[in-house]
């Protein structure tokens, strides 16, 4: 599986590009069914689906890779839109308005690398991403939420029903990718 995702990853540029990928067997079926997600980025950086002119092109290319009994399916995973709220406490003397800007900074630029296919976010992460901030000195409270609406993905997950049992971590379904697309809109904290 890991070798078709290296494979991909490989393609040359003149057939179009993916972000990532994710090859996994396919549970329904009998045979060794694959089941490929790719995800691309716009101009701007954000993921939107790989059209079917770059799938084409990666069915084409990967059909010289392939093992005789695999069939491959190329797929298109979910993009769930995140947003985070969170609420610290800042060090006395501290500018509050400067702390939560430093904040919200951090965190867009620790995700501003994105998320691959499947993985879990981590919510103890951003504890402590925010605790590192110059200026704080406690972290009260972190709430992440699906961004719906204009501009973002319809697709959304129950963010209760898929934390992890000590509620450190949101589970992300194997055919989907999290994003946090605005950081600078979709990060606001407030400060005590």
């Amino acid at each position: 599986q890991a070798d078709y995702e290296n494979i991909c990853y490989r393609m040359p540029a003149k057939f179009g590009s993916i972000k990532r990928v994710s090859a996994q067997r396919d549970p329904e079926s009998q045979k060794r069914n694959l089941n490929l997600y790719v995800i691309s980025e716009d101009p701007f950086g954000n993921l939107i689906q790989t059209n079917s002119a770059i799938k084409n092109n990666l069915k084409t290319w990967l059909n010289q890779y392939r093992m005789i009994n695999d069939t491959i399916d190329i797929l298109n995973p979910y993009i769930i839109n995140l947003g985070i709220e969170f609420s610290v406490r800042v060090i006395s003397g501290s500018d509050k308005y400067t702390t939560i800007d430093n904040c919200i900074n951090a965190l867009g630029s620790s995700y501003s690398s994105g998320f691959f296919i499947g993985e879990s976010f981590s919510i103890s992460d951003v504890y402590q991403i925010l605790g590192s901030v110059p200026g704080v000195l406690d972290v009260l409270r972190v709430r992440v939420f699906c961004k719906t609406g204009t501009d973002y993905s319809s697709a959304t997950i129950d963010i209760n029903n898929n934390l992890s049992p000590s509620g450190d971590q949101l589970i992300i379904p194997k055919n989907a990718i999290v994003e946090l697309k605005y950081p600078s809109t979709d990060i606001t904290g407030k400060a005590r």
